[in-house]
């Protein structure tokens, strides 16, 4: 019944999506946990930094309307290219949920500003798939993708994303590749000038060359409780994709090759995280717009989902409990 209700997508399911996500924040909006603190050359989110992080509320409520916008633009994204059934609510639920998943998330961070520019640049290679030539919009992917870099440098290798998604959608295009280049390195001309007019260009310089060292920090995963969480996800992700592979023979081709890009995003995901640094608990979040994708693909293809509306159910008491009583037992 719960799982069944999302089926449809009219503004009473959003409504509801909404509550679920005041519900796994409730605490966090009394006590809103810091915003992780810039590491790398990230200008413009040192600068919301700057401006937010002594406002913590303010931070915790930002991060929690990006965060609901992200859902309801994949939502969005997903049943207008028909990756799942169209007049669905079902992926902004699960992705909500994931994003939620564990309280230092329940704040402003790098990863929540980044997965909202990832969806703008998926849908515009979605559109881009019905366009024998689109260099405006390959052109704002590789520009959206040098902004993302700008709050979280590792989102740069995304640019190797874009380039899967032109081998996927068409055969090869030196006018994409060169368009989607140029718009990848106009916010750094623009930046580079910035940096030498002000004498820092060679510091600056340093900074990004010391990003191409890999380094990340598995320290939180000692921890249990984010161990188990973890874990979880891992587990749904396995069969998410698992699922979502199986049953690509029964879609159409634009379909398939929508579904195969969706897909793409885990590899470079797991490709960028060797240099996610501190923020390795924080990077995981980008596979989750796959993840919430093949589960609500998964669920809405079945017809007794008591079993699965019961683990769903479970896994989000779960985490409303991880949410509200961390740190207090």
């Amino acid at each position: 019944m719960f799982l069944r209700f999302f089926r449809s997508c009219f503004p009473k399911q959003y409504i509801m999506i909404g509550i679920i996500g005041i519900l796994l924040w409730s605490r966090a909006f009394f006590e809103p946990p810091a915003m992780p603190a810039p590491d790398g050359p990230v200008p413009l989110y040192k600068l919301i930094y700057l401006l937010l992080h002594g406002l913590p509320h303010a931070a915790c409520i930002i991060g929690f309307i990006l965060t609901l916008l992200s859902a309801f633009l994949l939502n969005r994204l997903l049943t207008q290219n028909e990756v799942i059934l169209k007049n669905s609510s079902l992926s902004a639920l699960v992705f909500i949920a994931l994003m939620s998943y564990f309280p230092f998330l329940l704040t402003l961070h790098q990863l929540s500003i980044a997965t909202l520019i990832l969806l703008m640049i998926l849908e515009r290679l979605y559109k881009s798939y019905s366009k024998s030539e689109s260099p405006e919009l390959t052109y704002v992917a590789g520009f959206l993708i040098g902004i993302a870099s700008f709050f979280y440098l590792p989102f740069i290798l995304f640019f190797f994303f874009l380039l899967i998604s032109f081998i996927i959608f068409r055969n090869i295009d030196w006018h994409e590749w060169v368009g989607s280049f140029i718009g990848l390195a106009t916010p750094y001309i623009f930046l580079s000038v910035y940096y030498f007019w002000f004498d820092k260009w060679m510091i600056k310089a340093y900074e990004y060359q010391h990003f191409f060292m890999i380094s990340f920090d598995p320290a939180p995963f000692r921890e249990p409780a984010f161990l188990i969480l973890s874990g979880i996800v891992l587990v749904l992700l396995i069969f998410g994709l698992v699922t979502g592979l199986s049953r690509l023979s029964e879609k159409t081709i634009e379909i398939r090759k929508k579904t195969i890009l969706l897909i793409w995003l885990i590899p470079v995901m797991i490709l960028s995280i060797f240099f996610s640094a501190s923020l390795l608990k924080y990077h995981l979040l980008i596979s989750f717009i796959t993840l919430s994708g093949l589960l609500s693909m998964y669920l809405l293809k079945i017809r007794n989902t008591f079993w699965q509306e019961l683990i769903f159910v479970g896994i989000l008491v779960i985490l409303l409990l991880n949410n509200l009583l961390s740190g207090l037992l």
